[in-house]
């Protein structure tokens, strides 16, 4: 046996598009162009009436919307921060019956986390409209 390795043979395919005159070669020289890659294809447009997870999202008032404007009322008549200066504890007190009536209303209708936040805004509201009455 010999120590040479059979030579592998290199075989050159000239796949340039045009002579060494500049012409145009003919297409049976040139084989055929792999097709481009794929494009990734865009992700279609949303359904136009698809909604997003939460109103809040979507810049529309929701439940929670709602249960904050009136703890935000009723805070600001509790702190005395009304008109003249003073807590306006009578006005505080029927924005706070007015979240309960919304409480009692939808009772078994929220998801859990409207539920805590109501039962837990109406619990701080009592307790805040109780320390100002003293």
């Amino acid at each position: 046996m010999s120590d040479k390795a059979p030579e592998k043979k290199v075989r050159v395919i000239d796949r340039r598009s045009f002579t060494a005159d500049g012409e145009l070669k003919a297409t049976t020289d040139v084989p055929p162009a792999s097709p481009p890659p794929p494009e990734r294809p865009e992700a279609p447009p949303p359904h136009p009436q698809a909604e997003p997870a939460s109103p809040r999202q979507a810049g529309r008032p929701g439940f929670l919307d709602l249960v904050e404007f009136f703890a935000q009322q009723a805070v600001y008549l509790l702190s005395g921060h009304g008109q003249g200066g003073s807590a306006d504890r009578e006005t505080a007190r029927y924005l706070i019956d007015l979240l309960a009536v919304v409480e009692e209303k939808t009772r078994g209708q929220l998801s859990p986390e409207e539920k805590r936040a109501i039962d837990d805004v109406l619990y701080q509201l009592r307790t805040l409209f109780v320390a100002a009455a003293r």
